[in-house]
């Protein structure tokens, strides 16, 4: 008996393991004007004419899908797109035929989407475009996105929302307005065909007014959403410069990750990561601007785990 006792002991033992084993990262990252980044003449090639176009460098994309490869990330939103096709034939060669990209097809320069793993999680159902956070300007601001994913083989699944908020600190009213559009979003996913409370909204939310987190808290707290940045508001997610006479960068903070209450039951606590030039946490770079700002983004991917064997809905 003891011997039979000690056996199944070693196998649930095992069995927890192997459960536990299996996580799935879900993030966000703004790829500035990809592949364009800084690069004004190839932004003309994409009819993207500024009047004052920036005389920097194009998108690294060896470095760029380098960095990919190395976070490994299963469910990564991304924002400032230009050219979708590009960007997933991209990351089709660099990461692997199993990685998928789906975006939505907005009027705007830049494009909203989600690379995802295919051999981590399986897409459910058809994208949704949420043209009513575009304030009913496609053309000027951006559209949420929508997918369903479940883990592979049969865990987790959930509802993923990416979004790109209107930028500068005098379009507060633009993106409170935006905010009550995705509040009634939020409000209804639980209600669709899926049935399915479990719901990630992501993005760059560009909540760049004197309130800062203020912009969205009250949302969230009608919502019930956790706010996985908050118990880590050390972060750095983003670089901008104050001066553009002075080689100085500040950071910030713009980009997050949302959770309903539901889904913090498969959340792994104190997860939240960042990668690239953000991941030494300087508050100020002064002098010679590093490589990644000039050539990748502005920004760096932010990202948590989750528990992708279970589902406790």
């Amino acid at each position: 008996m003891k011997t039979i006792s000690l056996i199944l002991s070693i196998i649930l033992s095992y069995s927890v393991m192997a459960q536990d084993s299996t996580t799935i990262e879900v993030g966000t990252f703004n790829i500035r004007f990809f592949p364009c980044n800084q690069d004004g003449e190839m932004m003309k090639s994409y009819d993207i004419n500024m009047t004052y176009p920036p005389e920097g460098f194009a998108t690294d994309t060896t470095r760029l899908f380098e960095l990919l490869k190395d976070l490994d990330i299963e469910v990564l939103g991304v924002q400032e797109i230009v050219d979708p096709p590009l960007f997933g034939a991209m990351a089709k060669r660099h990461l692997g035929n199993n990685f998928e990209f789906i975006y939505a097809s907005a009027e705007s320069w830049q494009k909203v989407g989600i690379l995802y793993d295919t051999t981590a999680v399986r897409l459910i159902g058809e994208p949704l475009i949420y043209w009513e956070v575009a304030l009913d300007t496609p053309n000027r601001l951006r559209p949420a996105f929508h997918a369903y994913f479940k883990t592979i083989p049969n865990g987790f699944d959930f509802h993923v929302i990416v979004v790109h908020l209107k930028s500068s600190p005098k379009s507060y009213d633009v993106r409170q307005a935006q905010w009550r559009e995705l509040a009634k979003i939020m409000n209804q996913l639980p209600k669709n065909e899926k049935k399915d409370s479990d719901i990630i909204l992501l993005g760059d939310f560009n909540h760049v007014s004197e309130l800062r987190a203020g912009e969205f808290l009250p949302v969230l707290d009608s919502l019930d959403f956790y706010w996985t940045v908050g118990a880590n508001m050390t972060i750095v997610s983003n670089y901008w410069r104050p001066d553009w006479q002075k080689p100085e960068l500040k950071s910030s903070n713009i980009d997050q990750i949302f959770i309903s209450r539901d889904a913090t039951e498969e959340f792994k606590p104190a997860s939240l990561k960042v990668g690239g030039l953000c991941s030494d946490g300087h508050r100020q770079i002064s002098g010679e601007f590093p490589d990644y700002y000039q050539k990748i983004s502005d920004h760096c991917p932010v990202y948590v785990s989750f528990r992708g064997s279970q589902d406790n809905d």
